[in-house]
């Protein structure tokens, strides 16, 4: 009997390698004659990859991103004034029966198609200087990269939970307030939550793939009526008013079924949306895919990642016995935890830039870093400043950052920056050999134990010298020795 075959996640380079290379097919394929299909299957091509890339440049600073969203996002525009027009004449096909011919549909049909030809023009312009030989290196090179981020992983889940989270919002603006204009931005919103499901979360989405695109077709030809209803009411009064009457009444009357169909699905308790969230990270596990974003963002950036994960756990372990003691700012505070994780994780984030002064730069990256969902700008400031103190210079007054903190913050930062300093010290070498921190804590001082840890030079004195800001930071003497 044969075993059994886990089903697997597609991976995110693969699926960004295919969509590259679909470009360029479907490129060749627009270019030969540009109909409908073929500028559409582009347009679907190019947004995969560039909804993609806008995520990976929030994450990796390799300039190819940015080349290829800007390149990618002309033509995808150009093409996509083409498509409009295209979708509009079939509309005008569609309602001309039901609302008679007349006056009215053949001036639609005339302006569409004189519209038709010049945007032609222009999309054939664009397809020329679309970059072909530029694209084909940016597959191979930005797949790599893409391969850092797991498909169906906690950080993608958070990143999809982010976007839920922004869509919603819109969502509810547009049912409250019923404009039109509100659900267009709700289908903005609801299309950059579909393609985060579809490229970062693929095993989910196969379930919500029917629903996604039929609730976006919906919204979508809901702002398509509203463009024709616009096209036609700029007509004036040419025709009878019976005929401009009918096509009104004709599109408001395909608007209002549109509208209908979304909010049947997507308002009340059984609505998509929220059957969507129950199967997102919440509570704990919100916080844990969070976390998992931020080392998602570091291991970009991070020479070492190995290492900064190692720092993490030994930084870890050290403030959760001090907790457990109620030494000081440690006493049971899960934010103050979570400060002291983002802090190690990202303490060498700064060298994205160069080795030198990246303590300070890690300091600016991490506080100008958007808060995730749950969590707090001052918490970003502070694990920048935590991370900026774990090499060279103590925090002092003369340091702006330090210095506009209020008492509590500044010894927060002070315990903090202390035990991530030592921490960064057990693995100087980056080599993981200080396995674990074992912290017995009295009156008269901290000892602690090293798990792998020998005494031998030159890591003892880089210790001795690191623990001095913990020192500060305890009141009281600390002394580092080898396991028994």
């Amino acid at each position: 009997m044969a075993e059994a075959t886990a089903i697997s996640a597609p991976k995110i380079e693969a699926q960004f390698a295919h969509w590259m290379g679909a470009v360029i097919e479907e490129h060749a394929a627009a270019g030969a004659a540009l109909e409908a299909d073929p500028v559409h299957d582009l347009r679907v091509a190019l947004r995969r990859c560039l909804s993609m890339a806008e995520v990976f440049r929030t994450l990796d600073p390799d300039a190819a991103w940015s080349d290829l969203h800007k390149q990618g996002q002309r033509l995808f525009k150009r093409l996509g004034r083409l498509r409009d027009t295209q979708v509009l004449l079939d509309w005008v096909k569609r309602i001309a029966p039901d609302a008679g011919p007349g006056p009215v549909g053949e001036a639609l049909l005339r302006q569409l198609t004189e519209t038709e030809r010049e945007e032609e023009r222009e999309a054939r312009k664009a397809l020329t200087r679309f970059n072909r030989k530029r694209w084909k290196p940016w597959a191979e090179h930005l797949a790599a990269h893409a391969a850092r981020l797991p498909a169906d992983g906690p950080a993608a889940e958070y990143l999809a939970t982010e976007r839920w989270e922004q869509a919603y919002a819109l969502h509810r603006k547009a049912v409250r307030g019923g404009s039109h204009s509100a659900f267009h931005r709700a289908r903005i919103g609801l299309k950059k939550f579909r393609y985060t499901v579809e490229n970062f979360l693929p095993m989910r989405a196969a379930g919500w793939l029917n629903d996604l695109k039929e609730m976006q077709d919906a919204l979508g030809e809901l702002h398509d009526l509203d463009l024709l209803l616009a096209m036609v009411r700029s007509l004036g009064k040419l025709g009878d008013t019976r005929e401009r009457r009918r096509w009104k009444e004709r599109i408001e009357e395909l608007s209002a079924e549109r509208i209908r169909v979304y909010r049947e699905k997507m308002s009340g308790p059984r609505s998509l949306w929220l059957a969507w969230r129950r199967a997102l990270p919440q509570g704990k596990a919100l916080d844990a895919a969070a976390m998992a974003w931020i080392e998602a963002w570091a291991a970009f950036l991070t020479p070492d990642l190995d290492h900064a994960k190692h720092v993490r756990k030994l930084a870890l372990e050290l403030y959760d016995q001090l907790a457990a003691a109620g030494m000081g700012g440690a006493q049971g505070n899960g934010d103050t935890r979570r400060v002291l994780e983002i802090a190690a994780l990202a303490h060498d984030v700064g060298r994205a830039g160069g080795p030198r002064s990246h303590h300070k730069r890690s300091c600016r990256m991490i506080a100008q870093r958007r808060a995730p969902l749950g969590w707090t700008a001052e918490e970003m400031r502070l694990a920048g400043l935590v991370a900026r103190y774990h090499r060279r210079a103590l925090p002092q007054a003369r340091h702006a950052g330090f210095r506009r903190l209020p008492p509590d913050r500044r010894q927060k930062v002070l315990l903090l920056a202390g035990i991530l300093r030592l921490a960064n010290a057990f693995d100087r070498d980056h080599d993981a050999s200080v396995r674990s921190l074992r912290a017995r804590i009295g009156r008269d001082g901290i000892a602690i134990r090293a798990g792998g840890y020998t005494g031998a030079e030159p890591r003892a004195s880089y210790i001795a010298s690191a623990r001095h800001l913990f020192e500060i930071a305890c009141k009281r003497p600390v002394s580092v020795l080898p396991e028994t």
